[in-house]
């Protein structure tokens, strides 16, 4: 390179962290029922483990690996007076804070409009009054979208989408858990994703909703070329020699969004969660096991990419 030349710019990625309380996986493999808020849910109730127990190990995970991530929590939770504690330190170390609804209903795609819109105002509202920030961003419970949900999207004030998961085998393999959990008639409160999501775009683009409104999509990651999961459970469930043989396809990728869950970093054993909890493939390995392979992920993205929040990505992309 001659002296003076600009430097390449260099790959983009985002790591964010998908919140979902422990009550949400009941609801996903049957244990409560039904894809909207349980009846009788209450938000001060709740088991508040994946907050203190999940978030608490992502924020020491990313403040040694020096990451800022997105964090994507679902607005009635903080309610509950621990979740409100780690929450604060969330915003205090500088996080960006993501909409993912008020309740986290599974069909919220589906809702009415009028539901739609007061599921993405209210929560943006209150989490941006805890914040002390604008939210810019809206994550889809179960990735789910439509039309409608992506015009009230913007509706409501957000910049950005970061829910299309364009994953063949993620989308074919949660649809087949949901047909077995109602063959053993225990219905999962998730919902499929029409098969026009499998193979949509994997990089960043501005797509147009149905009323004309402009809209940041930020894609969740996969592997490039065969489209294998780039997330928490994925990396979990293949482990170390997984993670060896994709890296050199990751480090060599434009955009990666290493989505996680808080509950990636919990572990039924130590942490005393329900053992019903261990039909979700990363509670099936120990922390001890989890853990080092974080650290090697992100700091290996950290080596091959530039690492911003996903509302610092969609500023960038947002057309004038």
């Amino acid at each position: 390179m001659t002296a003076g030349a600009a430097l390449p710019m260099r790959r983009r990625a985002a790591v964010n962290v998908d919140i979902d309380g422990l009550y949400l996986y009941d609801r996903i493999h049957g244990h409560s029922g039904g894809a909207g808020n349980d009846a009788g849910f209450s938000a001060t109730a709740h088991d508040p483990r994946a907050w203190t127990r999940g978030v608490a190990r992502f924020l020491d995970l990313f403040d040694r690996t020096g990451v800022r991530a997105t964090f994507f929590v679902v607005a009635q939770d903080l309610d509950h007076p621990d979740v409100a504690a780690v929450f604060r330190e969330v915003v205090a170390a500088g996080h960006e804070v993501g909409n993912h609804s008020l309740t986290h209903p599974y069909d919220l795609s589906r809702l009415p409009r009028a539901s739609m819109v007061a599921e993405l105002a209210v929560a943006r509202d209150r989490l941006q009054q805890r914040a002390g920030a604008a939210v810019h961003g809206f994550r889809a419970p179960g990735y789910v979208l439509s039309p409608t949900l992506l015009d009230v999207i913007a509706e409501t004030g957000h910049r950005y989408d970061s829910s299309r998961f364009p994953c063949p085998p993620y989308q074919a393999a949660k649809a087949l858990a949901i047909g077995a959990y109602r063959l053993a008639g225990r219905p999962s409160g998730s919902i499929p994703e029409p098969p026009s999501v499998w193979l949509g775009k994997t990089e960043p683009h501005v797509t147009q909703t149905a009323s004309g409104a402009a809209l940041v999509e930020l894609p969740i990651g996969v592997v490039p070329g065969v489209r294998m999961p780039f997330i928490g459970t994925s990396l979990i469930a293949f482990g170390a020699v997984g993670w060896r043989l994709t890296q050199p396809l990751i480090s060599s990728a434009g955009w990666v969004n290493f989505e996680c869950h808080a509950i990636d970093l919990c572990d039924v054993a130590r942490d005393g969660l329900p053992e019903r909890l261990r039909a979700q493939p990363d509670q099936r390995v120990p922390l001890q096991k989890k853990w080092p392979l974080f650290v090697r992920v992100l700091e290996s993205l950290s080596r091959s990419h530039e690492i911003r929040t996903l509302a610092e990505w969609a500023a960038a992309m947002a057309p004038p």
